[in-house]
């Protein structure tokens, strides 16, 4: 079970994604991801992005949107972009430090899509795996996106077979549920996750 986190950090998102292709989604995913960006920053939450190839350029155009257009916030204040080094012999030890430390700046982690093109093939991302036991780790609140198909929607699986490893009571457990419903709709799933979201960011 996750323990409680002070509610400023909550409010300090990472989004975890990365696409090769949208899947159930097809172009729309983009707007998904632009529309959760906005959505998240009309709220009052900061984003933290890695940048992940297919997901994280989708993210930054939502969230400079939000910001430019609304004029009510500094782009620093509100956006942190962490694009992953480029390849080097060290890699697998730069990016678990790199992840580690990027995701140790929220209090909330929100897993979208997670595939990506190996050997001509669609694969999982094993990336995103490692980046939900960080956040797990760090006490972060997880919100894995299932409908969105691919790493996320294993990841979301877990959670709700195991629902009661990850939380004290069930209150957000119908929430949750939505969140892998394959015929929910974008604004749907950004509904959802903004209260569960919402919900564990308000004072004790």
């Amino acid at each position: 079970m996750q323990p409680a986190m002070h509610a400023d950090k909550r409010k300090t998102v990472f989004i975890s994604g990365s696409a090769y292709e949208y899947g159930r989604f097809g172009d729309n995913g983009k707007t998904f991801i632009r529309e959760l960006s906005k959505t998240l920053l009309k709220h009052g939450f900061q984003i933290i992005s890695g940048f992940g190839a297919g997901v994280g350029n989708y993210v930054v155009e939502g969230a400079l949107y939000e910001i430019y257009l609304s004029g009510r916030h500094k782009m620093t204040d509100q956006l942190r972009v962490f694009p992953f080094p480029i390849r080097t012999e060290m890699l697998d030890t730069i990016q678990t430090g790199y992840r580690d430390d990027m995701i140790s700046l929220a209090g909330t982690a929100i897993f979208l899509f997670g595939n990506k093109l190996e050997d001509i093939c669609v694969r999982d991302a094993d990336g995103m795996e490692k980046e939900f036991e960080i956040a797990r780790s760090k006490n972060a609140l997880l919100i894995p996106v299932g409908a969105s198909g691919y790493m996320s929607e294993r990841l979301w699986k877990e959670m709700v077979e195991r629902f009661d490893d990850y939380f004290e009571d069930r209150k957000k457990y119908e929430l949750y549920e939505r969140l892998g419903n394959p015929d929910a709709h974008p604004e749907q799933l950004i509904d959802a996750i903004l209260q569960i979201a919402q919900t564990a960011s308000l004072p004790s």
